[in-house]
């Protein structure tokens, strides 16, 4: 592998890609972290400042993927997500099309669920900057 395209989405319905790879085009190790500075609203409760830690870690057929996120004073969230391979076909694409729709709507409650929980904390809440500029 040597690079990796991550896309963020944010609740507003915008999207922005942080590419990574060294910049020598050598491959990305398993487990290697590789760094990205914010540049993307995603969170009322996050301000647009900081960076991520990626680390990617195939182990067989399950993989798992860590972004985490901090500034200057240290780690803010820790995030993963894991996900194993399954052989192509249609009782695969189909079960992917009948639970993906269900996987959507719990990330959405989840998030939402925390977000009223760090409201009710009266956690900072920052509003949403301009979106940045593409490249």
């Amino acid at each position: 592998m040597r690079a990796v395209l991550c896309e963020v989405n944010n609740t507003f319905g915008e999207r922005h890609r942080y590419l990574l790879a060294h910049a020598d085009a050598r491959p990305i190790r398993p487990g290697e972290t590789l760094r990205a500075r914010k540049a993307f609203h995603v969170s009322p409760f996050f301000r647009v400042e900081g960076g991520y830690r990626f680390r990617f870690l195939p182990a067989g057929e399950r993989s798992l993927a860590r972004i985490d996120y901090h500034d200057e004073s240290g780690d803010l969230l820790h995030t993963s997500i894991a996900g194993a391979a399954a052989p192509y076909g249609v009782r695969t694409l189909v079960r992917a099309f009948a639970l993906y729709p269900w996987m959507t709507l719990g990330i959405m409650l989840r998030i939402h669920a925390q977000a009223l929980r760090l409201w009710l904390k009266r956690v900072p809440f920052f509003h949403k900057p301009q979106p940045p500029r593409r490249s």
